[in-house]
Order: C-alpha cells, then structure tokens, then sequence
C-alpha cells in the first residue's frame, strides 16, 4: 500500500517544515506522548481481540460451546481500530498519500501545498465531530443483539478518532510557519467559500455534472497530497451536500458501518501475521528454502524472487511490505552474484504484480467484505491466475538468463536442503494455515487467521528466537496502527462507494457503454483500463473499493461470473500499482533494490508486457479462474 512510513521514507509525523523546530517542541512532545498512549491503547486492543477469537476458537473445538457475546466485543474492537487507529495512522505518516506532483513543486510552494493538505484532513474531522452528537442522540435508543447495550456506545470509536484526527492534525499545522498557515488555510477556506456560493446559486448539483464534479475533486485532492482516506470521505460529504441526494449524516452513518462486515475482524490478524512474519525471523528461512529449491535455475536468484513473492503476497496488509521483505532479504545476494540492481528491481516489481491474486490475500478478502463474493471461494479462484503468470515471469527471467548468461546459484547437497527444509517448514505453515483453515471450512475467515497469529508468534519466540517480549508489543502497536490504516481506508472507500452508487453513475456508465456496443469484450476492455488507470493514481485498494461493487453488480448485464471478473479487476488493479509513471510500488521497488527509475524502465518493459499478455488471456478464458471453484464446489 502507499504510505510514507517504514525504512524508505519518512513518517509525515517527523517531517518538520523550514524553521519550525525551535517553536514547535511542545507541539511534537504533545503529539509524541498523544501518539504513545494511543499506541499502547491499540495494541491493547488488538491483543484483546485475539485472545478473543482465538479463545473462543478453541473453546469451541474443545467443548463443542462458545462465548456468544465474544464476536460483538470483537466488533467493537475492530471499530475502534478503524478510527483510533486511522488518526493515530495519520499522526505516524502511514496513511496512503500520492506524492508525485507535490514533490515536483518548489521547496517554498511545497511548504504552503503541505500545510494545505493537513487543513483538509482538519476540516475531515471537523464534519466528523459535528455529525457525531446527533449521530449518538439518535442512537440511544438501539440495543445491540446479544449484550443489549446503546448503539450510541459503539459510536465511541468514531468520535474519539475524529477528535484525536483534529489534535493530530492540528500539532502539525503548528509545526509550519505563520504565514504558512495563513495563506495555506485561506486558500481552503477561499476554496470552500467558492464551492458553497457556485452550488447555493446554482441549485443542486446531480446527474453527470454533479458525478464529474466530485471525480474531478476526488483527483485534484489526491494530487495535493490529501492523504487518499480523507480524500474519499470529504468528497462523499461534499457530493451529498452539492447534489441534496441525501442527509449528509448519511455519510457519517456510511463510514460507522462500512466496516460492520464480520469478514473484515480477519483484517488485523492478516497484517499482524505478516509483521510477525517480518519482524520475527520467519523471512530468512523461507528464502534460503526458496533458493535452494529454484536456484538451480538458469538466473536462479530472480527465479527465486519471484518464488519469494508469490509465497509473501497477500497477507502483510501492504504491498510496500512485501516488496521490502523480499528485496531487503535477497537484495544481498543478488549483488554478490553480480545482477544489475535495475534488472532485479524489473524483476521484483512484475513479481509484485502477480501477487496480487495469491491467497491469502487482504485485497481478495476486503473485496470479498463489500460484496456478496465468498472469502473462500475467491482465495481458490486466485491460485491458477497468479500460478500462470508467476510461470510466465519465470519463463521469461529464464530466457533472458540465457541470453544474457546469468549465473545459477551454488548446488546444494541433498542433505542441506532437507536441512534448510526442515528449518523453514514451521515458517511455511504460516500462509498454509490460512489457506487450508479458510479453503476447507474449518473454521470462519476470522477464526482462522487469529489461529495463524498465535501459531506465528509461538514459532517466531520458541523455535525462531527472533522476538523478545519487548518487540512483540511494538509488532503489536505497528499492526494495530497498519490495521486502522486499512479499515480506515475501507470505510471512507465504502461511504464513497454508496455516495457514487446513489449518483447515478452506473447509469452514466452503462450509457458509454452503450454507445461503445454493449458487448461484454466493451466492458471487460473498459474495467481493466479503468482498473490499470485508477490503481496507478488512487493505489490498489481504494480503486477496488470505489468502483468495485459498481463494476460487479454490472456483470450479470454482460454475462460475466463475478468471480472471474473479480480476479481480473485485481490484477488489472496490480499493474496500475507497479507502473510509472504514478504506480507508487514501482518507485519504492526501485528504493528498495537501490537503483534509479529511469535505468529500471526498459528493462520492466518485457516483463510488464508479459503479465499484460497474460491477463488478456485470463480475461478471455474464465475457466482459468473458475475450474478449481467449481472442482471443490465453492462459490
């Protein structure tokens, strides 16, 4: 996913505008300890949601009962991560954010262009809090199900991130200089002003024209480096208010119950399972056993990166991760064997591409979330898509070996590779878990995934070593916050989704369609540029999340099994990611692998013209997506 957090860039909550340091101390000491408390409140709750599926879990297994009240405790958690751990995401820079025309700014208007973008994020949790007083009085009334408590209580979450987002973002605003700030907030105010006069004259505006408008502010926001969240929702409420479509209270109820999907309390064990992953020596097993099994290979080291990418894909939460996980481990080897760090850098971003569709992956699992699709059968349908690319790159990695006289990795005695086995088979059975617990019924999506946590951390403390007590609740923390990121983003990008669904533009787009034919070729052709388009500007997941359930409640027109086309709009989403010149993955491959864009492009030509090649052929042939689904009778 994008963000700005981790080893290769620097948290939006470190960055300290010209000349501020000196005046804004107690600002960042504020901020900081805000920012701790919060971080141990969410790890707290984390941990808390685990021991409670998972508890109840076994319970269940054992005694045949369980807790009835845990899954609504669980749910209350998972709200609380979306919205604590969305502002505290915010704070620590982890929020996706498009960088590409604010960075190419100068250093004087890039200052004024950065202060403007957190006044919007400030407005965001303004509108918020101001909804959230009705928002609780209409809800006292409302018992949950099970432990029959006010409705108004599980709204806590959101009120208090929205309060914690204003905090947060204004230490921030402190941090720039006067007139940065005044210029900066005049210029949104001006902006806001402009907007309600035009649209208070003009009269509503819906139909097309009001569709355009909020598309046309959805991407100059993005552009502005508006971290793409807060994008989704102040453009959802600005729609609602220009178009009178709705009560803008209605977005605020979007965003509350964008993530009521019981799917979705499987979103933080995903990521945490990934982190432990990395952060608990579980990655430097799995690419010794990657190696020694592929090596052999003419070009053996790429071979096994993209090996390596197709066993990580999926369950770290975010593709940057993945990506660095991989690259940072083989990065090494590579150059001691004496590969050009462009080429394997060509090489790492088309293996990100084909992980898209590997189960288990989040992308499948929150697309699954907002539409009527099954977990279990999509997990089943990515297998053969992402199989069949991972061979084509392997194919073409091998032919250009041999043009280019690659070297093989050292041959290895039978006896080491049962060694290296033996020692990354525990760490392999981490995704395995997943796959088999979810594929065969088990247990629930959710039920799964807390037990691959717990199996992971006691791998990684008992037999790997590579966890103390200490870094265990700083995984915690991280993933917590990672989590708020995600369910954050799926929430604006759900109330988004319901604002464009109540638009009309389905319509609009079935229209264009129309005119193009109406064939089912027209609109496979024009998901898949729009998939590629969007992906490169919005990043994968809010692109899913915003056309997704339109794009597929669409398929039953043309004929196409949603199944099928959902794989594809993953894929094509996947390229959109990877390629330049927005694809924020691409440029972080490049980051990573230590080599510049300009020297990595033509050499990606080739493999991106491979997996291209190889989604039309997925496309076109839905049997490819679908035989193994129909084989197991899942659907």
């Amino acid at each position: 996913m994008q963000t700005l957090s981790g080893p290769l860039h620097t948290p939006l909550s470190e960055v300290e505008p010209a000349g501020s340091a000196a005046r804004s101390t107690d600002d960042v000491r504020f901020s900081s300890w805000l920012e701790h408390t919060f971080d141990a409140v969410l790890g707290g709750i984390l941990f808390v949601e685990l021991v409670l599926l998972f508890g109840n879990t076994a319970m269940r297994a054992i005694f045949t009962n369980s807790l009835v009240w845990a899954n609504e405790v669980a749910e209350y958690a998972l709200t609380s991560l979306a919205f604590i751990g969305g502002a505290v995401a915010y704070h620590r820079g982890m929020h996706m954010v498009v960088r590409f025309a604010i960075e190419r700014l100068p250093n004087r208007q890039r200052e004024y262009a950065e202060c403007a973008r957190h006044y919007f994020v400030l407005v965001v949790a303004l509108i918020g809090v101001a909804y959230a007083v009705p928002m609780w009085i209409k809800s006292r009334n409302n018992l949950t199900t099970i432990l029959q408590l006010s409705k108004s209580w599980t709204l806590l979450p959101f009120i208090i991130g929205m309060v914690l987002t204003v905090l947060f973002a204004v230490t921030k605003l402190a941090r720039y200089r006067g007139r940065h700030n005044v210029v900066a907030g005049a210029a949104v105010l001006a902006l806001a002003v402009v907007w309600f006069l035009l649209q208070y004259f003009t009269g509503p505006w819906d139909g097309p024209g009001g569709i355009a408008f909020a598309l046309l502010l959805l991407l100059v926001l993005v552009f502005a480096g508006v971290p793409i969240a807060y994008v989704l929702s102040v453009t959802a409420y600005v729609y609602i208010y220009s178009s009178a479509a709705a009560d803008p209270m209605a977005v605020s109820f979007a965003l509350t119950n964008g993530i009521s999907s019981f799917i979705l309390l499987a979103v933080p064990f995903f990521i945490l399972a990934g982190k432990i992953m990395t952060d608990g020596g579980l990655t430097k097993p799995l690419a010794d056993w990657v190696t020694a099994t592929v090596g052999r290979l003419q070009g053996g080291l790429l071979q096994a990166l993209v090996v390596a990418m197709y066993i990580f894909s999926g369950i770290s939460g975010s593709k940057i991760a993945d990506v660095a996980a991989v690259g940072t481990t083989l990065k090494g080897m590579l150059k001691a064997q004496g590969y050009d760090e462009a080429e394997s850098a060509a090489v790492l971003s088309a293996a990100g591409i084909m992980g898209e569709t590997i189960p288990p992956s989040l992308v499948m699992m929150v697309l699954a979330s907002i539409t009527t699709l099954s977990v279990a059968a999509f997990f089943v349908a990515g297998v053969l898509p992402a199989a069949l690319l991972g061979l084509c790159l392997m194919a073409i990695v091998f032919h250009r070996a041999r043009k280019r006289n690659w070297p093989r990795c050292a041959k290895t005695s039978w006896r080491e590779r049962m060694s290296i086995t033996y020692r990354a088979f525990p760490a392999l059975l981490v995704p395995i878990i997943l796959i088999v617990g979810i594929v065969g019924g088990i247990a629930t999506t959710t039920e799964v995934s807390s037990l691959a946590v717990v199996y992971a951390i006691a791998v990684s403390v008992l037999l790997y070593r590579g966890m103390t007590f200490r870094s265990f609740f700083s995984t915690m923390a991280d993933s917590a916050a990672m989590s708020g990121m995600v369910l954050f983003m799926v929430s604006a990008g759900s109330a988004f989704s319901w604002t464009l669904a109540i638009s009309g533009l389905q319509s609009v787009v079935s229209g264009f369609l129309d005119a193009l034919g109406g064939s089912s070729v027209a609109f496979m052709t024009f998901a898949i540029v729009l998939m590629v388009v969007m992906g490169s500007i919005l990043e994968g997941l809010p692109s899913l999340l915003i056309f997704g359930p339109m794009l597929l409640q669409m398929t039953t027109r043309y004929g196409i099994d949603p199944m099928h086309f959902g794989i594809v709009m993953i894929i094509a989403m996947g390229i959109g990611t990877f390629i330049p010149p927005f694809g924020i993955c691409y440029f972080v491959t490049c980051a990573v692998m230590d080599t510049a864009v300009e020297r990595v492009t033509p050499r990606f030509v080739p493999y991106l013209a491979v997996l291209v090649i190889g989604l039309i052929v997925i496309a076109l042939f839905p049997a490819i997506s679908l035989v193994l689904p129909h084989a197991l009778n899942l659907k």
